[in-house]
């Protein structure tokens, strides 16, 4: 049975404000353009829609970066963005949520944007909700590799902000900003500073090499590994051979409502196991990959224990998986549920 120290866990979630993390990767504008069912359309045989609302958030890296600065930690965010309109709305978000946008424009891609076109249900008689469904999604996207000079110019942007952090996370949605040059520059520059580096990734793990830590899914896991994970045995098989195909100083396999499993390169026959605080009470695991690794940067950056970063990353994901969307949480939730469960 795990024994979690309340004290010490409240003294570590109260640290997180001081916290400061460099954030890179791609990054995702969200948009969601909500209207209300009017008639068919005597052009096509679909709905058309009275416009209602429209509003953005943040998602990919900047999601990550937003859950950091939701704990009122600095956050220096760095990622291409286009030469359009979306790239402002991108910015404006940045600054509402604090966090620092360290972009770079590269006029041949646009800036990544994934667009939900929502309908309004007719509203129940007896209740105030208001229901909406989603349509469809139009995705705005280049998946191309990034140029050499944009390379270049992101590499600049790392090495001009390093010494403003304590910790550096890689977020990588496979949308051609991670290059394998860009990964090992980042890794490179920030181990010269002693800054540990923190990966959340899907694939192709052996670009990661003398990271910190990296936290894949285990379904991700278990593509990267060629076999099932099944039981305790598979498990730490699993992540011994992941430590060995990355090179990476420790791993964490996030687990779903199995918990957690994290693997130290110095120790890989003892994984320490978390569990799942809230298992039953799953309603939406969008982004809580972002939490997880956001979460855990920020506890690092306050000189935290690795160990216990990851307790209170696995907390931060049972709060936000309980949420709609891409949601964040704060230093109050974190107490007010750590109260709940201890």
């Amino acid at each position: 049975m795990l024994k979690l120290n309340k004290k010490n866990l409240s003294s570590s979630i109260k640290k997180l404000s001081s916290g400061s993390v460099l954030v890179i990767g791609d990054i995702i504008l969200d948009e969601f353009v909500t209207g209300s069912p009017e008639r068919i359309s005597r052009e096509a045989p679909v709905i058309v829609l009275e416009h209602m609302s429209s509003e953005f958030a943040l998602g990919g890296a900047s999601n990550a970066a937003h859950n950091i600065s939701s704990y009122k930690a600095k956050c220096y965010l760095v990622g291409i963005v286009g030469n359009d309109l979306y790239s402002k709305a991108l910015e404006t978000e940045c600054m509402k949520n604090k966090i620092h946008p360290i972009l770079e424009f590269d006029k041949s891609r646009p800036t990544t944007v994934k667009t939900r076109l929502l309908s309004t249900a007719h509203k129940h008689p007896t209740s105030t909700i208001i229901f909406k469904q989603q349509l469809l999604r139009l995705d705005r996207l280049s998946k191309e590799l990034i140029s050499p000079k944009i390379e270049e110019a992101i590499i600049r942007k790392v090495e001009s902000t390093i010494e403003k952090v304590n910790c550096v996370l890689i977020s990588d949605y496979d949308l051609g900003v991670c290059t394998n040059k860009l990964i090992k520059s980042i890794i490179q520059i920030s181990n010269e500073n002693n800054i540990p580096v923190i990966v959340d990734a899907s694939h192709k793990f052996q670009r990661f090499k003398n990271a910190f830590l990296i936290t894949p899914n285990q379904p991700d896991t278990e593509t990267s590994v060629g076999f099932q994970i099944l039981d305790m045995n598979s498990l730490i098989k699993a992540g011994k051979k992941l430590l060995n195909i990355s090179k990476a100083k420790n791993i964490l396999i996030t687990r779903g409502s199995e918990g957690m499993a994290l693997f130290k390169s110095t120790n890989p026959n003892e994984p320490f196991i978390l569990p799942a605080f809230n298992a039953s009470e799953v309603f939406d695991v969008t982004g809580a990959g972002d939490t997880v690794a956001g979460t855990i940067a920020c506890g690092l950056s306050t000189k935290g224990e690795l160990t216990t970063s990851c307790i209170i990353g696995n907390l931060a994901a049972s709060i936000v998986v309980r949420k709609y969307g891409t949601a964040v949480t704060d230093i109050k939730e974190l107490e007010e549920h750590l109260n709940l469960i201890l």
